[in-house]
């Protein structure tokens, strides 16, 4: 399908039945990923550790309302922000993440509020509840422009903005034995249809694989187009960060991470 012919579809819904699909095999991934994840988390542990600008962006979060948007079943992200003191709302727009969300939570005694809200729109959220919008997976986002408008409409003044982010330039280029490989063209933001739904490289690596017969549509966004959709939403950006892997491949010497930490005027 063509990229200007999905303007009028809803590709956030055509994209929530394909995750829905998902969701219980991806619990399944997570277990054989964390075998320890119920003690991990039931303890007090958190997964933001190990992804450290997080955590040096944001600072200390105890007490701070924040909403997690994208939180998947397995919520690990939501439930390490609450093991790091913030009272956490987390959000799905598939409703069987949410629901084995809420049972893990449920499992563990941890007190995380979750709802299913498409995090373009958070219609289920009220304006100006929280301290902290902590946003990832922009590659999801029909409207990443409403979405940016949303997050600010959600937070208190002043409240802070967390956006986590694949690296544009990464997302373009692929690696074989030949070496690196353009495969997007980082000046054309597109969306890109798939008729089949192939998971995440977790089920790749846990479950030998995964795919279901359901469309899904990605979304390429360019980090102009982040940054103006944040500036546009009446965002004042305070930090950006780059993140890259350790390891001398080609492409690990090339950022394939991206943070934004903006606060609400």
């Amino acid at each position: 399908m063509k990229n200007e012919d999905l303007k009028n579809i809803n590709t956030n819904e055509i994209n929530r039945d394909a995750w829905d699909a998902y969701q219980e095999d991806y619990m399944k991934a997570n277990l054989l990923a964390k075998p320890d994840y119920y003690e991990f988390y039931s303890k007090g542990g958190s997964m933001l550790d190990d992804y450290e600008p997080m955590i040096s962006l944001m600072g200390d979060v105890k007490g701070l309302k924040l909403l997690a948007t994208c939180c998947a079943c397995d919520a690990s992200q939501a439930f390490s922000w609450h093991n790091l003191g913030a009272k956490v709302t987390a959000t799905d727009i598939t409703p069987r993440a949410i629901e084995i969300a809420k049972k893990n939570a449920e499992i563990m005694n941890l007190d995380v509020e979750f709802v299913i809200a498409d995090m373009q729109k958070l219609d289920p959220i009220a304006d100006g509840r929280f301290d902290i919008v902590f946003a990832q997976y922009p590659y999801w986002i029909q409207d990443f422009f409403e979405a940016c408008r949303t997050w600010n409409r959600v937070l208190k003044k002043s409240g802070r903005l967390l956006l986590v982010a694949d690296h544009p330039i990464t997302d373009c280029i692929e690696e074989d034995g030949e070496g690196l490989h353009i495969v997007q063209n980082y000046n054309k933001p597109s969306a890109d249809w798939s008729d089949t739904f192939g998971g995440t490289p977790l089920a790749d690596r846990h479950l030998g694989g995964w795919s279901v017969d359901l469309p899904c549509v990605g979304n390429f966004w360019r980090i102009s187009d982040l940054l103006n959709a944040i500036c546009d939403a009446d965002f004042r950006i305070i930090k950006v960060h780059e993140g890259a892997e350790s390891g001398e491949s080609q492409i690990q010497k090339l950022p394939n991470e991206f943070f934004v930490l903006a606060v609400k005027q």
